[in-house]
């Protein structure tokens, strides 16, 4: 039991005897807010120092005063008082009135929290009243707020809460507080003394949740109006922070709170969940207007204020950002229209920027921000304190100087060329956007111009409205290689563009199967012709000696049809086509020096095929191939970098050159001509980087890149080779339209070696390596390039321009190779002519064997049911109106009648004839050799009878007159007519064009003869016929 005593007997000891650790004393931010200001003077509490900075207005160069440095109370009787927070009337404006509160820790059993009052006029003189409050022990979270007018001052602790009279210095604790599990840490008040309190509240959990308190201050009480609990949506990552141990002061759990006297506007800071809000004060109701977060971090709002520049008031917020585990990482202040706080989209910062960097003695974590009417004023990680002076029109505070020592303050600097600013206050000048420009520099210009222009190029932060237009030309000479043909096999090439069409007349004109065509339309009008021909009697000769012609012709059928003579014709323009676009082909090698194919529908068809390959260069390499290499080795290359639409001048601008790892400053040709820096070197190595630096961070508009080295060729007799360096000309622009160069970006060029490896076309031909240096890069315009907010953001005190050039490990082989070379084309051109050929002769074989028994058969049937359905009927004045025939030409001779042949069979008769007598002296047949219904006939003459079977069923038998053997009548040719002469047994019929007297025999109703064809005649050799055809001998047949 007595050990259970002394030990809670020790632990309060320990409480009440708390004991400021030295990171508490060196950080400037610790257990609260050290920096205060309004129009007439800024504040600073050093707790570090034990005493107070404050520097009077007016704030400008050329009448700066010096700062007072006030010390602590009690400071000279060793008390040793902490400052949590200060703070100072908005509308003091006679000398400082600093309202503080702290604890004081003398080496005391207790700490004793106390506040503060410090009046100090513009000759450093200054007056204390301190207050101490009874001890109960250390206090993590003690806050203060003063009403504008600097009338009365509240203070805020944990276990109790004050009124604090600054004219009478009078204390008042206001006994309702505290309000339970209620931890204050940030408070502001207003005019009306309504009091926001914001902080958290913890529950049985252990977990402490945020919440805004508005009181309405009275001198011994208040009344609670308002209580806003923040709650995160159950999605959102704040949802899961407890806030365990926001019971301790910490930076995480800092809050921050500041109230916009005249519209009623708070904002409330809570950077444990990396979000601010927007409050509207409405009467007894506190309004959520908007809230801004920062994503998943922390430390957003841990300071803010407001802003009264024209328009706003506008929200000014400290974002920091803090890693796990809340390790400082960055500092930003960002300046909010109303609608860019409503909005998520990202904006451009305050500070740092192009044109407000931090000053260089200025560390980069940032602590606290306070906001006169105007003015900004932050505090570093060091306890530098640095004033942003409100600028005017067409000026913008330069935060790169710095003019005093601790406070140090801004420099008015006109706004640059290319931007503009038209409203006082703290912010920068914006850049001309996209189609505006600003030429004027170093004046208090604050309006922009139109670019009028024709063509003119105005990007973003543009200084003129130029055209540029030679500027933005690019050059580049690699190609892209053409790949092989779809065919890469001659016979295929020469079979497609023989036997294809084209849409145009172009191709019309050149393709081998139209005029094939024409030359087959050729020959069917001398097929007409020869047809009219027929019919003519005056033309014979002219028909047969054309016919001859063809024959001799005939490379198709040997010799062997006049009509393969005619085709022949046709075969032989297709063949000259071949041979012709073979020549012309075998000629479209290599691609460089070809001529457009134009004795092809495609002119693009070449005599090449290719292949490409990429190939390490650690690859051991020919002989043959080294000397290329060498010479790409040996060009040195001159790079020319413009840049354009600026007013960085040649005296801005250093060139260091980096090779190796080994940099030096080098020597440049530099103009500066129509608002463009042109700079030129020439390059030691094909891997180097060059960095430019320009003194001044002006807008550039946009850049070109140029390389250039002049051509080397060799010849190389021994290996029958010839070398050719291209000469190396690339150009490359760039230009963003709404956009400017960024202020550091780096460029990076790979160099591509490309060989083209081109074969003879002949084998004993020269070999040729063409080779270049073909140039890619690998940056970004995103990377090269800024927006209008990211313009904005991305500053430097400078410009600096990096430019890497290195070569690849590999290069590209293009290999060029003729698709025929003269033998392949003059051999596979001979097979083609083969082919032909035997493709013209299988198609006269084809008419033979099948179009022609067609064509017969077909006109077999017509004739024959014709006559069955029309029969001619014969009469003498037929016969009397034929003329006297002609005689049959000289080479005719009468074939003789041969009367001793053996008579034909009674069994060769049809079955309904009856058998015919012959009249002559021969052997008649006998009865057994007929059929049972006919009977024999007497022998007239010395031949063979006919039997009434060779006779058609519409025939009548007649009696051999003639000693010839009877034809029927469907042997007749059209083309034969009957002679006069009804009453004759022999009449004489005439043949149409060109034809021989033939004996017709008649028998009344009935004639029969024997019929032949001119062809036949013809190959029978002149005086011999023979007759395979009956038919009826009638007129007009």
């Amino acid at each position: 039991m007595i050990l259970q005593r002394l030990f809670f007997s020790v632990l309060i000891q320990m409480v009440l005897s708390y004991d400021f650790t030295d990171d508490n004393w060196n950080q400037f931010d610790a257990y609260g807010v050290k920096l205060a200001t309004n129009d007439n003077v800024v504040v600073q509490a050093r707790n570090i120092d034990a005493y107070f900075v404050i520097q009077f207005a007016p704030f400008n160069a050329s009448n700066l005063s010096s700062p007072c440095h006030v010390n602590y109370a009690g400071s000279k009787s060793n008390d040793t008082n902490f400052i949590y927070n200060i703070v100072v009337p908005e509308g003091d404006v006679n000398g400082a009135s600093v309202i503080f509160v702290g604890e004081n820790t003398d080496n005391s059993t207790s700490p004793y929290p106390f506040v503060g009052h410090l009046r100090v006029n513009s000759s450093c003189m200054a007056t204390y009243d301190i207050q101490y409050f009874n001890s109960s022990g250390h206090d993590e979270f003690f806050v203060v707020g003063v009403d504008p007018s600097g009338q009365q001052a509240y203070g805020f602790s944990s276990q109790f809460a004050f009124s604090y009279n600054l004219q009478t210095h009078t204390i008042t604790l206001l006994q309702q507080w505290p309000i339970p599990n209620f931890t204050p840490h940030a408070v502001d008040v207003s005019s009306n003394y309504v009091a926001i309190i914001a902080g958290f509240v913890t529950t049985t959990q252990n977990v402490y949740n945020p919440y805004i308190y508005m009181l309405q201050m009275n001198i011994s009480s208040y009344s609670i109006v308002e209580t806003w609990p923040y709650v995160p949506s159950s999605s959102s990552w704040q949802a899961t922070t407890t806030n365990r141990d926001a019971s301790t002061f910490t930076r995480k759990h800092m809050m921050s709170v500041s109230i916009h006297d005249n519209t009623s506007a708070v904002l409330v800071g809570m950077p444990s969940f990396n979000i601010v809000f927007w409050f509207n004060i409405e009467g007894t109701n506190l309004t959520v207007f908007g809230q801004r977060e920062n994503g998943y971090q922390r430390g957003y709002g841990q300071s803010l204020g407001w802003s009264d520049e024209s328009g706003g008031p506008y929200p000014v917020i400290l974002a920091n950002t803090y890693t796990f585990p809340y390790e400082w990482s960055s500092s930003i202040i960002y300046w909010f229209y109303p609608a860019q706080f409503l909005s998520s989209n990202p904006i451009m910062p305050m500070l740092p920027t192009v044109q407000c960097p931090l000053w260089v003695d200025l560390q980069q974590e940032l602590l606290t921000i306070a906001m006169g009417t105007l003015n900004l004023v932050l505090l570093d990680s060091s306890g530098q304190v640095y004033v942003m002076l409100a600028a005017a029109e067409g000026f913008y505070p330069d935060t790169s100087v710095a003019i005093g020592t601790n406070p140090t303050f801004s420099n008015p600097t006109s706004c640059p060329a290319g931007t503009f600013k038209n409203w006082v206050g703290v912010y920068i000048c914006y850049p001309c956007t996209a189609g505006q420009m600003n030429t004027d520099d170093g004046n208090a210009e604050w309006l922009t111009y139109g670019c009028d222009g024709e063509n003119s190029i105005c990007p973003l932060g543009s200084i003129t409205n130029d055209t540029y237009s030679d500027m933005t030309t690019s050059i580049s000479q690699e190609v892209s290689y053409p790949e092989s043909p779809e065919s890469i096999i001659f016979d295929d090439i020469l079979i497609v563009n023989m036997f294809s069409f084209g849409t145009s007349t172009s191709c019309l004109m050149v393709s081998p199967v139209f005029w094939t065509m024409v030359m087959t339309g050729f020959v069917m009008l001398i097929l007409l012709i020869m047809g009219i021909l027929k019919f003519s009697k005056q033309h014979v000769k002219t028909r047969l000696m054309i016919k001859r012609i063809f024959r001799q012709a005939d490379i198709i059928r040997e010799g062997e049809l006049w009509v393969g003579g005619l085709a022949s014709l046709a075969l032989i323009v297709l063949v000259m086509f071949a041979y012709h676009f073979s020549g012309s082909y075998l000629n479209q090698y290599p691609i460089e020096t070809a001529p457009p194919s134009t004795f092809a529908c495609d002119q693009t068809i070449r005599n090449a095929k290719f292949q490409t390959n990429l190939q390490s260069l650690t690859t051991p390499r020919s002989e043959e191939v080294e000397p290329i290499f060498e010479l790409l080795d040996e060009q040195h290359f001159k790079l020319t970098i413009d840049f354009i639409n600026t007013q960085q001048n040649c005296d801005d601008v250093t060139i260091t050159q980096i090779v190796h790892s080994y940099s030096q400053v080098i020597l440049s040709n530099c103009t500066y001509n129509r608002s463009t820096v042109t700079v030129s070197t020439t390059l030691q190595s094909h891997t180097v980087s060059l960095i430019y630096n320009f003194a001044k961070a002006v807008s550039i508009g946009g850049f070109r890149i140029s390389f250039y080295s002049e051509q080397i060729e060799l010849n190389n007799k021994s290996s029958n080779s010839n070398y050719f360096v291209q000469e190396f000309n690339f150009v490359q622009p760039f230009f963003v339209y709404n956009q400017t160069m960024a202020y550091d970006p780096t460029i990076v060029y790979e160099l591509t070696r490309i060989i083209n490896q081109t074969y003879p076309l002949d084998d004993n031909g020269l070999y040729s390596y063409n080779a270049l240096w073909s140039p890619v890069t690998t940056s970004s315009t995103s990377d090269l390039f800024l927006t209008y907010e990211e313009y904005m953001y991305y500053g430097l005190l400078k410009t600096t321009f990096t430019i890497s050039i290195s070569e690849v490990t590999y290069y590209t082989m293009n290999v060029q190779q003729p698709i025929a070379k003269k033998s392949e084309i003059i051999f596979h051109n001979l097979l083609f002519t083969t082919v032909c050929l035997e493709l013209f002769g299988l198609m006269f074989i084809g008419m033979k064997l099948i179009g022609l028994p067609l064509f017969n058969g077909f006109r077999y049937f017509i004739e024959k049911h014709s006559n069955l359905i029309h029969p001619e009927p014969f009469s003498d004045k037929s016969n009397e109106a034929l003329k006297t025939q002609e005689p049959f030409p000289s080479y005719f001779k009468p074939v003789p009648n041969k009367l001793n042949e053996t008579s034909k069979t009674q069994e060769q008769l049809p079955k309904y004839s009856k058998p015919v007598a012959d009249k002559l002296n021969e052997t008649s047949k006998t009865q057994d050799q007929l059929p049972k219904y006919s009977k024999p006939v007497p022998n007239k003459s010395n031949e063979a009878s006919k039997t009434q079977e060779q006779l058609p069923k519409y025939s009548k038998p007649i009696s051999d007159k003639s000693n010839e053997v009877s034809k029927t009548r469907e042997q007749l040719p059209k083309y034969f007519k009957p002679v006069a002469g009804k009453n004759q047994n022999r009449s004489k019929i005439a043949l149409h064009p060109g034809s021989v007297n033939l004996d017709c025999i008649y028998v009344p109703d009935t004639v029969y003869w024997s019929s032949f064809t001119v062809t036949d005649i013809i190959r029978s050799g002149l005086g011999s016929m023979s007759f395979s055809y009956n038919g009826v001998c009638a007129a007009g047949d």
